[in-house]
């Protein structure tokens, strides 16, 4: 299976920690996760490109590593720590723009300022195709309160980002210590990719979706990773609970379902989930429009996520392929 594209890639800062960023010694000791975890993020073009070259995958988006700006609770270091890695990132990309493409970071405490340095990405720095956000926004001074993007007073960075056709990947990060307090001490082994990232990137999307967002900005496209985090396998249930008379208030437009925004804006990756099962239940569910190729590299393996298990996998390569092409996801 050739020319793939692969759009959950991670990157990392080398000064990650001088910005209060990633850390990979605080996921995991060394060798748990791909080896060396801390010198596979700050590589592009060695091992990277190599494992990209015998497994068929022709272009990677790469985006800095969760939580990125979204992991920094004051506004202006969260400002610096994006555009750092914005002009860091655009730069690596540029010295093969043939084989690789970016995702831009944005901090999100201040909504116009969030479109303004989506903006210089688009117009001023190369490489760029989508952004990633993280999913919540860290603020306050503890850290502990968090800023969620279906308040309308995000509309005018989804504004931006519907004019620039620019999709937004909205990915999975830890949660705050407050919440990890009460919801998984001594669980903490769930807290993560297991199961905590879907429920709450799932519950950020879904809360996106039924305010109306994609409503009032039709040109705006969103993407999450993992096969869905989950979603695909509720829609019927989703659809079916959310009931207007119980709910008349939910701002989504009253003649769609959650189920109607897939494959035209809101899509999948299998990036991070490489079951085949799972991948024909969401094709099923959401159509294979909907479903894009992926990987999550350094967190998991490119080999791995490049078998050719099914007919279905290769039809998403081929699809996403010619999307990529006309502009109309990332």
């Amino acid at each position: 299976m050739l020319n793939k594209i692969a759009l959950e890639e991670a990157w990392n800062i080398p000064d990650a920690a001088a910005l209060g960023g990633f850390q990979p010694g605080s996921l995991a000791p060394k060798g748990v996760i791909g080896g060396d975890l801390g010198a596979n993020l700050l590589d592009v073009h060695g091992t990277r490109l190599e494992q990209m070259n015998e497994n068929g995958v022709e272009l990677m988006v790469l985006s800095l590593v969760s939580a990125g700006p979204q992991g920094v609770a004051d506004k202006a270091g969260a400002e610096k720590m994006a555009s750092t890695a914005n002009d860091q990132l655009s730069a690596a990309v540029m010295e093969n723009p043939s084989r690789f493409a970016a995702l831009c970071s944005l901090s999100m405490h201040d909504p116009t300022q969030a479109g303004q340095e989506l903006r210089r990405c688009w117009d001023k720095l190369e490489g760029f195709v989508g952004v990633i956000l993280n999913d919540f926004q860290s603020a306050g001074q503890d850290g502990n309160t968090m800023l969620f993007y279906d308040d309308p007073a995000y509309d005018v960075f989804w504004a931006t980002a519907d004019e620039l056709g620019a999709p937004v990947y909205i990915h999975p990060r830890s949660a705050t210590n407050e919440i990890t307090e009460k919801m998984w001490k001594g669980r903490e082994h769930l807290a993560f990719s297991a199961l905590g990232y879907a429920n709450r990137v799932n519950m950020h999307l879904l809360g996106i979706i039924t305010a109306g967002v994609l409503d009032r900005f039709p040109n705006l496209k969103l993407v999450v990773g993992h096969m869905g985090e989950h979603i695909p396998y509720d829609l019927y249930r989703i659809d079916h609970k959310l009931n207007r008379a119980r709910f008349p208030q939910m701002r989504m437009r009253k003649d769609r379902l959650v189920r109607d925004y897939f494959g035209t804006q809101v899509f999948i990756t299998t990036s991070g989930h490489f079951s085949t099962p799972a991948l024909l239940c969401a094709v099923a569910e959401i159509g294979v429009d909907a479903c894009m190729f992926s990987i999550d590299y350094p967190f998991e393996s490119i080999p791995n996520a490049s078998i050719d298990e099914t007919v279905i996998k290769e039809t998403l390569v081929v699809d996403q392929y010619a999307l990529m092409a006309s502009g109309d996801i990332v």
